[in-house]
């Protein structure tokens, strides 16, 4: 035999061998993937029966609980088997109970059924303290503040060891609906947003160490509720120190909420809560200042935000910084205006020249907004200035149109015409390399 040959033969078959190892040992690798795929199709399966088996029917629970013991209380009420405090005890002790036998579902793995319990629990607390200020008059309204937000903390403190949002939830809720329940028809402006100041200032202590941002949605939602129906049933001149005031701590609260939440993870829910966080304040800028105020408000504002963009980077805050400029603007133009006509012009001229010069600065910011998107290679100035190009097209065509005279008219399509071309050509030109993807 050639021994080249025999050679050649041997590594012939130590090569079959690798190759045998390398297939067994790929398939062993392979097993493990197939059938987790496999199990998590059957979950995926079983999904809709798990959700309506284990979430909606305790859902459904916990609400027929609930009116099981209001109507038996309503009874106890009614046949008189328990005094005054004996009622308020009962519930307590019931509300007390609850919470403490969910610790043995919880010590169990029954989470799910564990929480709502606690729910129930902190529900029935609330109503014992509700019905023992209210109704028995057994307790003064500090006294039963104090332990509606007792029995609140205490639910948060659940949440944050058990590292449970849906606690913090119930919490929230249960918080936010105290003033509600100890409402006595009087304005206590102080006492409400300090009470909501704190219960804010804890949704945002626990949202900077856990990754809950629908929890300062909440929060946001929950004060700006009571912000409105106070204003409406409540709000006189006089207030206007100490309401604004509480309107800019509000607002510092809630927009450094993405600043200091840094385990933040659903980017949406924190951009929605600024955006209407800086929307409410817009509003109240509207219905707390007078048209000559507004502008500075409106400036002040929009400082703030630019200050924030520069810790965080985020768009938005540059987003609400610059929608803050354009409405100063706004203001300061229609108070420009406002005086001219107080000064004995004519309402008819003075309009026509407010028009014409919002149209111009629409043009000129969206011009600067798209240079500096240019100059900075940033897309999202970019955006704002076609944005507000585009706002001013529709007003140029759909209000300067009808209610400019025909000099006007002429101005502002020949002003709207030549920036757009303008930009056409720079769009054109693509100094930014934009459409290979480079800016």
């Amino acid at each position: 035999m050639d021994p080249e040959q025999d050679e050649l033969r041997r590594e012939i078959a130590e090569l079959g061998r690798r190759v045998a190892r390398l297939e067994a040992v790929l398939a062993q690798s392979e097993a493990p993937t197939e059938a987790p795929c496999t199990e998590t199709r059957t979950r995926r399966g079983e999904n809709l029966e798990t959700r309506i088996g284990s979430r909606l029917f305790n859902r459904v629970g916990i609400v027929a609980v609930l009116f099981g013991v209001a109507w038996f209380l309503k009874i106890a009420f009614d046949n008189r088997w328990l005094g005054a405090v004996g009622k308020v005890c009962a519930g307590v002790v019931a509300g007390l109970g609850l919470i403490g036998w969910s610790e043995w579902f919880h010590r169990h793995d029954y989470d799910a059924f564990s929480y709502s319990l606690k729910a129930v629990g902190a529900g029935l607390l609330y109503l014992s303290v509700w019905a023992a200020w209210s109704l028995f008059h057994l307790v003064g309204l500090p006294v039963a503040a104090t332990a509606m937000a007792a029995v609140t903390a205490g639910i948060g403190i659940l949440a944050w060891q058990r590292e449970s949002e849906i606690l913090a939830f119930y919490a929230a809720v249960g918080g936010y609906l105290t003033p509600v329940l100890l409402s006595d028809s009087r304005n206590h402006e102080a006492e409400l947003f300090g009470y909501l100041l704190i219960l804010g200032a804890a949704s945002m202590a626990l949202i900077a160490v856990r990754p809950w941002p629908r929890l300062a949605l909440g929060a946001f939602a929950g004060t700006a509720a009571y912000g409105i129906g106070w204003y409406a049933c409540y709000y006189s001149d006089p207030q206007f120190g100490l309401t604004l005031g509480f309107a800019v701590v509000f607002l510092v609260l809630f927009a450094v909420a993405s600043v200091a939440g840094r385990t933040l993870t659903d980017s949406r829910v924190v951009f929605v809560t600024e955006i209407l966080n800086a929307g409410f304040a817009f509003v109240a800028t509207i219905f707390l200042f007078s048209p000559d105020a507004r502008a500075w408000a409106a400036f002040a504002l929009a400082g703030f935000y630019f200050v924030l963009a520069r810790f965080r980077r985020a768009s938005a805050h540059d987003l609400i910084a610059n929608c803050f400029v354009l409405a100063a603007v706004s203001f300061g133009i229609h108070s420009y205006w406002r005086t001219w006509s107080g000064a004995g012009f004519s309402s008819a001229y003075r309009a026509v020249d407010e028009e014409i010069c919002y149209s111009a600065w629409f043009m000129v910011s969206g011009a600067i907004l798209l240079a500096i998107g240019f100059w900075r290679k940033s897309a999202s100035l970019r955006w704002q200035g076609l944005a507000v190009l585009c706002f001013s097209i529709a007003k140029v065509f759909l209000v300067d149109m009808r209610a400019l005279s025909q000099g006007y008219r002429v101005l502002s399509f020949l002003g709207l015409g030549a920036l757009l071309l303008a930009v056409s050509f720079a769009y054109q030109k693509d100094w930014l390399g934009l459409r290979g993807g480079r800016a």
